[in-house]
């Protein structure tokens, strides 16, 4: 039986081909790996944030009260609803608050979803529930009073999710309960397949190019000079005897350990720009991500509907709040502290970005849990500041100015932290609040600060301002400034009768004075008047 004759350009197509689609398949499973460990990871991460997030509003003993009693009361309410912004704003699927009771049950003390997505779950504040194969990060967290994270995506009834938990611990430092917090892995993994299927074509393209350019090279560079030196060899044979034959020079050995040198180097080459072309893309994507979630989160946290209390006849309020960046470190928040008493905030968090934006976050939710206990301003600020003093290892701090109206008695009440004097209206006359100075927050512990009153009656127009406004520049670098920002004010007080026509009526002169100019920093403002009944 004769043998099938393969030509030495068909064995090469061959075992070239049969190498081409093993390293094309090995570069798609590394690069696919790599930027999918990395992904879950960084939602690992975020799913950890959010549920520590969650943790820093929850007090142990109410959640014992809770626990002990399984009663719910307008504080549980109170909670409920801040938990479940946390939820929405952070885009999380699931967040829960639960308590082991035996190494197989819990109770449900908080449950926060979308009913749409996830149905009627029927977990009310004491149900019970079983531990199944996707808790056991949540014991283990319990165990070592540390948050842990599930480090690779689950499937369970729930659909696909990155989980983390957060141990809440007793004042003596033992935990008892736990956040957990699911996040939604759908959108992931279809991004994953689509972002294979890309890869997979790229390499695919990439090698087909190399094996055409290969496949040529070799076959002028080693096939023919192999054929001519056949035929060469054959007219020898020929004419043996003739002194005239020309020798064939072909440095066949040079030309074949130049292609090979070119193949290795070729593939290094491929090698190493996929691999950049992963990382950068994966730090492109995660930096956007997180910009993008953290302007969200930040728009959802402020407050932005006016009028804010419609049962609260007492004042009229407006706010705005411009970041520099994507982010920013200014907040302004306002809130009923009960049926006669509005509380006014105004805070300008050093630094900007995300970080600015976390500690803003924090600070927030500190100020607003104290000044909705009744307590008096300079009291608020006092206990945010130790707060806000422990474990600050990045050195930041906040200036803050709070504010209450007691509509009973036609009093403010107000305390100031190191930030902006206000500016007051009074019988149509606008003057500087007489504050007294007083440091920043989280600065240093211990720190004392003073309450401060006045007569806050029918018609008195107080605004709130964050250093963004005075000292917003132009394209000459010149600031904006106390005085323009006086004349403004005695300007348009007399066309202006609202809170919110008079901080649209700054915004657009500010905007008119700073032209083409860069915004160098955040513009928040809040203004707050007294009306009738």
């Amino acid at each position: 039986m004769t043998a099938v004759r393969r030509t030495l350009a068909t064995k090469f197509a061959f075992l070239f081909g049969a190498f081409s689609l093993v390293v094309s398949a090995f570069v798609c499973l590394l690069t696919y790996a790599s930027y999918r460990d990395s992904m879950l990871e960084h939602y690992g991460k975020y799913a950890t944030g959010a549920g520590t997030l969650a943790a820093s509003i929850l007090d142990p003993d109410e959640l014992m009260f809770y626990a002990n009693t399984l009663k719910r009361d307008e504080r549980y309410d109170i909670l409920e609803k801040e938990l479940d912004t946390i939820r929405k704003s952070l885009g999380v699927r699931y967040l829960y608050v639960q308590m082991p009771i035996s190494d197989s049950e819990f109770i449900y003390l908080f449950d926060l979803y979308d009913p749409e997505e996830a149905g009627d779950a029927d977990t009310f504040l004491g149900a019970k529930s079983d531990y199944d194969e996707n808790f056991r990060t949540a014991k283990f967290a319990m165990s070592t009073g540390e948050p842990a994270r599930a480090l690779d995506i689950t499937h369970s009834k729930y659909g696909y999710l990155a989980s983390a938990y957060v141990p809440i611990a007793k004042k003596g430092g033992v935990p008892f309960a736990y956040v957990g917090v699911d996040i939604s892995m759908d959108y992931i993994l279809g991004f994953l397949m689509r972002y294979l299927a890309v890869i997979a074509s790229a390499t695919a393209v990439i090698m087909a190019l190399c094996f055409t350019a290969l496949f040529l090279l070799v076959r002028y560079s080693v096939v023919s000079p192999i054929r001519a030196i056949a035929l060469k060899t054959r007219e020898f044979t020929q004419r043996v005897r003739d002194e005239d034959f020309e020798k064939l020079q072909i440095p066949s050995n040079d030309e074949i350990g130049d292609l090979a040198a070119s193949v290795n180097k070729m593939f290094g080459e491929i090698r190493d720009f996929t691999s950049r072309l992963a990382e950068e893309t994966a730090v492109r994507e995660r930096v956007q991500s997180e910009l993008d979630m953290a302007t969200t989160i930040q728009k959802g946290i402020l407050p932005r509907t006016f009028p804010p209390y419609p049962d609260f006849p007492h004042a009229a309020i407006f706010a705005s709040m411009t970041p520099a960046k994507e982010v920013g470190g200014d907040f302004y928040d306002f809130f009923a502290v009960d049926e006669h008493k509005l509380a006014v905030v105004i805070a300008d968090v050093s630094g900007k970005g995300i970080p600015a934006a976390l500690f803003m976050m924090v600070a927030r939710t500190l100020i607003k849990n104290q000044a909705i206990s009744g307590k008096a301003p300079h009291e608020v600020l006092e206990t945010v500041n130790n707060q806000l003093c422990q474990n600050n290892e990045t050195g930041m701090f906040v200036t803050a100015f709070v504010g209450i109206l007691d509509a009973g008695r036609d009093v403010l009440s107000y305390a100031n932290a190191g930030h902006n004097p206000p500016i007051v209206r009074r019988a149509g006359r606008w003057d500087w609040l007489p504050v007294k100075p007083g440091f920043v927050l989280a600065g240093v512990e211990n720190i004392r600060f003073v309450t401060q009153e006045m007569e806050f009656q029918e018609e008195d127009v107080l605004l709130l301002y964050t250093d963004g406004v005075t000292e917003a520049m132009n394209e000459g670098q010149e600031l904006f400034g106390n005085e323009r920002l006086t004349g403004l004010l005695s300007a348009t007080s007399r066309k202006t009768k609202s809170p919110k026509e008079l901080i649209e009526a700054v915004s657009s002169e500010i905007k008119c004075f700073a032209g083409d100019a860069e915004q160098t920093d955040d513009i928040t403002m809040l203004a707050l008047c007294r009306i009738g009944e």
